[in-house]
């Protein structure tokens, strides 16, 4: 199998080796499938990269989710190449209206969405029964960054396995030193103890290597998986002291502060380059939103 990992720039600073596809080519069959379309206004690149590694074919669209930048460009996938869909159960009202995926992305991500595209709707005949997903490939539900993400495992017998994570398994930044750079995909509303248990699923399958949909790829899946698991419950223990200590939950800015100088895989985060720490730095809001929306209440 060749995998290639496809950056989708989008016309937003530090919007770039941030959101991808990733075109798996498999020549002995002659067969070319991706995971993640990408939002609607970068399909061309992807089109272009399937004309290039995949053959001029695709056989198949495997959605970790439905939100705009994983799926947005999925109706043109299919009108392009006749592409089938395979997507959680959850996901597929969203691709045959996405009326209200629009609207919560508006208004969840405002200019953002617009950026990305309106999503047109899919036809009901676009969408791959479970029974046929591509020999070698299986789907594992994982809900927690939204109800409707599942991951999909790669199975090459001796070669191992390989596991597409989407944003079950944290936001993770190729080429970023120190190594890891991590963080949590966790905006409002953020459900803690299901994103642990679908991490926790993945752990045993023994994937060998690891893509993620934000960014890139590592050896090593299962000591990955363990350290974003880590890593969240070390973000649950410290706001939650913070709040203890009568820090507001409002107060995102000292959560923050007491995130990037405690947590060792965000150390990466000062070393980036201006553009791409700025939108790390508007990302991590998001994330510290969802942990003070699940915990501060409590504490």
């Amino acid at each position: 199998m060749k995998l290639v990992n496809i950056d989708l720039p989008v016309n937003k600073r530090g919007f770039r080796r941030f959101i991808s596809s990733w075109l798996i080519r498999d020549d002995r069959r002659d067969r070319t499938y991706i995971v993640d379309t990408g939002p609607g206004s970068t399909w061309a690149i992807v089109r272009e990269s399937i004309e290039k590694y995949g053959e001029g074919r695709l056989d198949g669209v495997l959605l970790t989710h439905v939100h705009l930048d994983h799926a947005g460009a999925a109706p043109m996938a299919y009108a392009d190449y006749g592409a089938p869909m395979s997507v959680s159960p959850k996901g597929i009202p969203h691709l045959l209206n996405p009326e209200a995926l629009w609207e919560g992305s508006v208004k969840t991500l405002g200019e953002t969405a617009f950026l990305y595209g309106r999503p047109d709707p899919l036809p009901e005949e676009a969408i791959m029964a479970e029974e046929d997903l591509p020999e070698g490939i299986t789907a594992i539900e994982t809900p927690g960054h939204a109800s409707h993400h599942r991951c999909f495992i790669l199975d090459e017998g001796d070669k191992g396995k390989t596991l597409f994570a989407g944003e079950a398994a944290s936001i993770f930044l190729e080429g970023e030193e120190p190594f890891p750079y991590l963080r949590p995909a966790t905006p409002p509303r953020f459900f803690p103890e299901i994103t642990l248990e679908s991490i926790e699923k993945l752990i045993p399958l023994g994937c060998r290597k690891i893509c993620y949909s934000h960014f890139g790829a590592a050896e090593g899946a299962p000591e990955l998986l363990a350290l974003a698991k880590d890593q969240i419950l070390f973000w649950r223990d410290t706001v939650k002291e913070l709040f203890k200590r009568g820090v507001s939950p409002d107060d995102e800015e000292s959560i923050f502060n007491e995130l990037i100088e405690k947590d060792p895989f965000l150390a990466a985060w000062k070393r980036m380059e201006p553009d791409i720490k700025e939108r790390e730095r508007e990302f991590l809001g998001n994330s510290i939103r969802g942990f003070a929306g699940a915990y501060g209440k409590a504490s």
